[in-house]
């Protein structure tokens, strides 16, 4: 699996990897931590699909391989969140700019930063 980690897209290997998880079975704690490892440095796709199909072509595994893509799912809605929360943060402190308010005032209602509010202002110049 380290071998081919930087391959465009990991999706390619996938019946390569089941097919070495069904011939030299590691412990389920080797594969979570393998599997872990493939879906924070390999670029893939989509991880959660590449799991989905690794679970369903490797019957041992598969629940491990459920849960790791649920993991993953769970991880980019909460990214996404997070990310949507910093751009209406910004949205707000845009505003209250605009409506004159002092810095620090913006700075305490929105949780930015001096830096992040000059970044704001100079994106708006």
């Amino acid at each position: 699996m380290q071998k081919h980690i930087r391959d465009r897209d990991i999706n390619l290997r996938l019946r390569d990897i089941a097919l070495l998880l069904e011939l030299a079975p590691p412990g389920k704690e080797l594969v979570v931590c393998l599997m872990h490892y493939l879906a924070q440095e390999a670029n893939s796709l989509d991880p959660e699909i590449f799991f989905r199909n690794l679970g369903k072509n490797t019957p041992r595994y598969k629940e491990e391989m459920m849960t790791i893509a649920e993991h993953w799912v769970l991880k980019g809605r909460q990214e996404g969140r997070n990310e949507g929360r910093s751009e209406r943060d910004k949205e707000i402190a845009r505003n209250m700019l605009a409506m004159g308010l002092d810095r620090a005032t913006v700075s305490q209602v929105t949780g930015l930063s001096d830096a992040e509010l000059d970044a704001l202002v100079d994106s708006a110049a």
